[in-house]
């Protein structure tokens, strides 16, 4: 829960006086809150008939300052005020979420400005008594005045805007400027502007629906003309054919006919299945392999004809005279001198043919 307290010392102050300090206190859950990266805002509201518990007219905001753990209202930020018993509240928004903490969580801090010896109360309504008593009084203030040295150029402030708080209709428009605590040279821009007035009552309407209203003619029904074939709208002639032009005769020869589709239907459904059943037979596969067989068979035989041929060598002649001239001598490894190659290889060739390489 928050609280807001303020000091006795300057809880009562007089019209007039801008250099006094109200001190408050406000605390969170009995903690003293962290401000540092807050914007501190007094929103002051006047009562009606002395009600501390109940506000009547917004009436002025004012920046709040840290000073000691405490947070001050300086009375020169709030001059404008009439005397009177108000109430107020602090309103501490964060500069990062723009969040706003209002203390106290429940009732007011409250001040009273008391009037002053000049009876001022009401800058619209001055008593002329007053009025030239002041003005002396500011004569006399100019004339011990001097001009003072030539101060250094101000810093061009930055200006945000805040809050906009709705005024009763009769309530005068106000702004204020509310520095932030982390740079004095950027104000908040808080406006406190009156409602409008409210307008009058519109008329009350009728309850209910509206009134139906009247039912149309009833349209003409399109006919058509027997002669001419157009449609007619009541005795208007649209000149619009209502019938169609007769279609020409069709050529059958350029349509298939039920019979000779099914009948290529059925030839279809018949290459299908003969085609799957060829495609399930062995008798393919089986050829298949014996084909291979003899091609391996093949290049068998034309490699060992080839082997024969490359080793092919000739027989010398005997010198021995016992040796018939006509005989000579065959072993499977040499051949006559006067034997045919040709002859020779074919009967090498049919010799060494092996046997075991039948097609099956």
């Amino acid at each position: 829960m928050r609280t807001l307290t303020i000091a006795d010392n300057w809880k009562d102050w007089k019209f007039g006086d801008t250099d006094a300090v109200m001190t408050f206190t406000a605390l969170d859950d009995d903690k003293v809150p962290d401000f540092s990266n807050r914007t501190l805002t007094f929103k002051i509201a006047s009562t009606l008939n002395n009600d501390l518990e109940h506000p009547k007219d917004f009436a002025a905001t004012a920046t709040g300052y840290i000073q000691d753990k405490n947070v001050i209202l300086k009375t020169e930020d709030v001059k404008q005020l009439t005397p009177g018993n108000y109430i107020v509240e602090l309103w501490a928004m964060s500069n990062d979420t723009q969040k706003d903490a209002v203390y106290p969580s429940k009732g007011f801090a409250q001040f009273t400005i008391e009037e002053n010896s000049m009876k001022v109360s009401d800058v619209t309504n001055i008593p002329s008594m007053t009025i030239n008593a002041f003005w002396n009084a500011v004569m006399q203030k100019v004339g011990t005045l001097t001009k003072g040295a030539k101060g250094d150029p101000g810093k061009t402030p930055k200006i945000v805007i805040g809050s906009v708080t709705k005024l009763s209709p009769d309530a005068q428009p106000s702004a204020t400027l509310v520095p932030l605590q982390s740079d004095p040279n950027t104000y908040t821009l808080n406006l406190q502007l009156p409602q409008g007035a409210q307008g009058i009552q519109g008329l009350p309407g009728t309850p209910g629906v509206g009134t139906k209203g009247l039912d149309g003619n009833n349209g003409l029904t399109p006919t058509i003309d027997p002669k001419t074939k157009h449609w007619m709208i009541g005795n208007t002639d649209t000149g619009v054919i209502a019938e169609g032009q007769a279609g020409k005769d069709a050529d059958p020869n350029k349509f298939v006919t039920i019979v000779s589709f099914n009948e290529l239907r059925q030839k279809v459904q018949d290459n299908t299945a003969a085609l799957d059943t060829l495609q399930n037979s062995t008798t393919v596969s089986d050829l298949k392999t014996k084909v291979d067989k003899l091609l391996a068979l093949v290049t068998d035989l034309t490699s060992q004809v080839k082997t024969l041929q490359d080793s092919k060598t000739d027989v010398p002649k005997s010198d021995s005279p016992s040796t018939p001239a006509s005989s000579s001598t065959t072993t499977p490894n040499s051949t006559s001198a006067s034997a045919d190659p040709a002859t020779s290889a074919s009967s090498a060739s049919t010799s060494t043919t092996p046997t075991s390489n039948n097609v099956q």
